[in-house]
């Protein structure tokens, strides 16, 4: 049975699919253009860490660039071992009992192996926003703005998730950003790597490249890993 926030929403939204051959077309396109969503942010973050003087406040801020990539890769871990724990719910487009129209043909093929709860969307990209705002108030804004209207409206336009995926996924990446960038958190663990870094540069830097690559490609591949060791791939 669908929630009824979930329905309302979804049908409301539904009924602007088709009403313009371009507005379906774009949001599609945003929706599965990695350098809109993954690539944006990664410029972001390693613009931020460069921009950083080798100084007490330099170190500071890079810890929170630290922070923030953990909080994405520790909530994507979280909303990987909580779909498995729940039981696997159709995407809103699969779901009969919404007879949604899809905006194109296709959505309905490239959605059909995966369960929509929690959103890992909402948990890559809240992590992100509410990470960026320990480096700026307004940064963060900004990135809050930019995930709920250019990341997750497309998602609940094109019938991908249901509004309380997107909610669950954010609460999770929202509190893993907040858990990773906790002060003690920070000194215990990243301090220590900013300060490896300038004795070991190659192998920090190739971490961190792989780091970014994954969040570019929505860590594709440590999603299928994690599938890959609970049990369903």
């Amino acid at each position: 049975m669908v929630p009824a926030l979930d329905r309302v929403v979804l049908e409301s939204i539904n009924q602007w699919v088709h009403a313009s051959t371009w507005l379906d077309n774009f949001v599609a396109f945003l929706s599965y253009n990695n350098l809109l969503k993954g690539g944006l942010f990664t410029v972001v973050l390693w613009w931020t860490w460069f921009q950083c003087r080798d100084t007490a406040e330099g170190n500071a801020r890079r810890q929170i660039v630290l922070g923030i990539l953990a909080g994405c890769l520790l909530g994507m871990m979280v909303t990987r071992v909580l779909t498995h724990v729940f039981p696997e719910r159709p995407r809103p487009l699969h779901n009969t009992e919404l007879h949604l129209q899809p905006a194109q043909e296709q959505l309905l093929s490239d959605s059909a192996d995966n369960s929509s709860f929690p959103s890992d969307h909402a948990t890559i990209f809240f992590a992100l926003a509410v990470g960026f705002c320990f480096l700026s108030p307004r940064l963060g804004a900004l990135a809050l703005f930019y995930v709920v209207f250019f990341i997750c409206l497309p998602r609940l336009f094109l019938g991908l998730h249901y509004p309380t995926d997107l909610l669950a996924g954010g609460a999770v990446g929202a509190a893993t950003a907040l858990a990773a960038n906790l002060p003690a958190v920070r000194r215990r663990f990243f301090a220590p790597l900013v300060q490896w870094q300038y004795q070991h540069p190659s192998p920090f830097y190739v971490g961190l490249f792989l780091m970014s690559y994954q969040l570019d490609e929505m860590f594709g591949g440590v999603r299928q890993l994690l599938n890959f060791l609970l049990g369903r791939i």
